[in-house]
């Protein structure tokens, strides 16, 4: 009798890699701030700023703090239900629904690469006091291809060294607080007051309160990036919890080591009128307190600013695009290269290099046309944050996950202050085709919904969310999440 052998069972498929949680609170905090630049921001927004709004800044800026919170507050708490990897497109697809999701993300697969272009494009004109003769447009090109690159070494290494760069960046804003404390020429009373400089005659005039309103947007634009945190949210232990820990600390850090700076510039400039009416207040400020050689040092430090600010931003970039491959929010053939973590670094290195070469392109296309096409983007995306907050507290939580203090009071704050927002920039013609490109992503990732995900919604962010529904040890809590909200 011949015996025959059983068969032998099946190897089990080894599970595709994925995003790899090696990030605490810190390194997420890192690498966040390095995406919102609080020094370039200082020196470029808030010298605008300061050059257009006078002593109003202060106002102005304290007030967009207020509102930068609430938004915070508004992250933090859906960041504690949905920790999942993809930003503002992940939390809003979520809490929502995927319609909105969808307009989200197509407001970040825009925005994000030509902010890597702007940047990369305006670290050019801080280069150039030590490198003569750079073509900005050849810079950024160079630039916004070596932050790709550095983006695709794994997370912890990003931290690393966007941590570096980011010490010599708050070396920089240290320096400009004790230079201006150390000079103090006026009362602090001063920043109390609402006074610009009226160009027609020269001298300081009563800000209006349309004015104040517009530079509060521009506070709330030079302090945008908190919300970064979340991009990493599948890379950062106990994520739960940590994430809005990071959202928090990242916005009120941002917020000090913005408004502290500009404060003392204003108390410790020599001349007001002087000061307002340079043609960058910020550098005339720092070489009039200093002299030209420490000034040439700081400015080729907010150089390295803004370089850390594009990795930091690749990254996020990266991950926008993988995780709406992931929830297959893409036709297959494109989502299925860019939803590939690589094995050894665990990065999303396909989509990474995709956002980054688009970033690469984006650099070819003048400023004036890359800063209209982002202009009026933040508002939407924070207003679809604050509606998310809003009607997500009906969904249950996972057990220790971070619950808003005042609900509804943050979020229904928030989309009081975005309305205002939203009708003084309707009222000024200059921001309508910033309007109009903004509208027209959002009613372009509708039709993209309505047409082409809808008909396949048994698969579109349902088998993505039981993909990350793992046995994480350090957020035990993550699967009841995912569970409980889908």
């Amino acid at each position: 009798m011949e015996l025959t052998k059983p068969p032998l069972a099946a190897a089990p498929e080894s599970a595709p890699p994925k995003l790899a949680r090696s990030l605490g609170v810190g390194g997420n905090v890192l690498i966040t701030l390095s995406s919102i630049s609080p020094a370039s921001s200082v020196f470029i927004l808030g010298g605008a700023a300061l050059a257009s709004f006078g002593t109003g800044v202060f106002w102005a800026f304290a007030i967009a703090g207020v509102v930068s919170i609430l938004i915070a507050f508004c992250y933090a708490d859906l960041a504690s239900s949905y920790p999942v990897a993809g930003g503002d497109y992940s939390l809003v697809s979520r809490a929502i629904g995927p319609s909105f999701g969808v307009a989200t993300f197509f407001i970040n697969l825009i925005s994000l690469p030509l902010i890597l272009a702007v940047f990369g494009v305006g670290v050019a004109d801080y280069l150039g006091v030590a490198i003569q003769g750079l073509s900005p447009v050849a810079t950024g090109i160079v630039v916004v291809a070596l932050a790709t690159l550095t983006a695709c070494f794994n997370i912890r290494t990003n931290a690393w060294l966007t941590g570096v760069f980011l010490f010599i960046e708050f070396a920089a804003l240290a320096l400009l607080t004790v230079l201006g404390l150390v000079h103090i020429e006026r009362s602090p009373l001063t920043l109390l007051s609402l006074q610009f400089l009226d160009p027609s005659t020269n001298h300081l005039a009563p800000l209006t309160i349309a004015g104040l309103v517009i530079a509060v947007t521009q506070g709330i634009f030079a302090y945008n990036g908190y919300g970064g945190a979340v991009y990493f949210s599948e890379e950062t232990k106990n994520a739960t919890r940590a994430i809005a820990k990071a959202v928090l600390w990242s916005a009120i850090i941002t917020i000090l080591a913005e408004i502290v700076p500009l404060a003392a510039i204003i108390l410790g400039a020599s001349s007001l009128n002087g000061l307002f009416g340079a043609a960058l207040p910020v550098e005339a400020f720092l070489t009039e307190r200093s002299g030209s050689v420490i000034s040439t040092i700081v400015l080729l430090a907010i150089a390295l600013a803004i370089v850390n600010a594009i990795i930091a931003i690749a990254l996020q970039a990266g991950r926008l695009l993988y995780t709406a491959a992931r929830d297959n929010a893409l036709p297959a053939v494109i989502a299925r290269p860019l939803s590939r973590v690589t094995p050894r670094s665990h990065v999303p290195v396909t989509a990474t290099v995709v956002m980054g070469a688009i970033g690469v392109l984006a650099c070819l296309i003048p400023i004036d046309v890359l800063l209209t096409a982002t202009g009026s983007t933040l508002a939407f995306t924070y207003l679809f944050i604050a509606v998310a907050a809003l009607t997500n507290r009906r969904k249950p939580k996972p057990a220790g996950a971070y619950t808003m203090p005042l609900w509804p009071l943050p979020p229904a704050l928030a989309v009081v202050a975005l309305g205002a927002i939203f009708v003084i920039s309707f009222s000024d013609p200059a921001q309508w085709t910033s309007l109009a490109i903004s509208v027209g992503l959002v009613l372009a990732g509708f039709v993209y919904y309505s047409f082409y995900l809808r008909p396949r919604k048994a698969t579109h962010l349902l088998l993505a969310d039981a993909s990350t529904d793992d046995d994480d040890d350090d957020d035990p809590a993550r699967a009841e999440t995912t569970g409980a909200n889908r």
